[in-house]
């Protein structure tokens, strides 16, 4: 448990890096917190955070992306519900906050 909670210490203030891990450990053996087990695997306790750390960050960017596209279809599909009642493009773009540019491409009016 102090090993986690020195952790998220380290994680607040140099982000989940390398640095962060590194001064865990260092934290740790110091304060004689898991230490022998640290002395005799720290690479691999540092292999294994960075790994953790890449597969977090590669799973944040995917629920964002999928995030950004859902959010860019309800987008598209207001703007044409929009277009065919009589709003002008003008007005799509300030109620959608986006440019006109933007609208026109999701309207089929200009290519991407």
């Amino acid at each position: 448990m102090t090993f986690t909670k020195i952790y998220n210490e380290q994680v607040k203030l140099h982000g989940r890096t390398r640095e962060a891990v590194l001064e865990t450990i260092r934290i740790c053996k110091n304060q004689n917190v898991l230490s022998e087990y640290l002395s005799g695997r720290e690479k691999e306790v540092v292999d294994i955070m960075m790994t953790l750390f890449n597969e977090e960050y590669i799973l944040k960017t995917y629920v964002e992306s999928r995030e950004k596209e859902a959010s860019e279809k309800t987008k598209i599909g207001t703007a044409q519900k929009l277009y065919k009642k009589g709003n002008t493009i003008e007005d799509i773009a300030d109620i959608l906050d986006a440019s006109v540019k933007e609208v026109e491409q999701w309207l089929g009016l200009v290519r991407a």
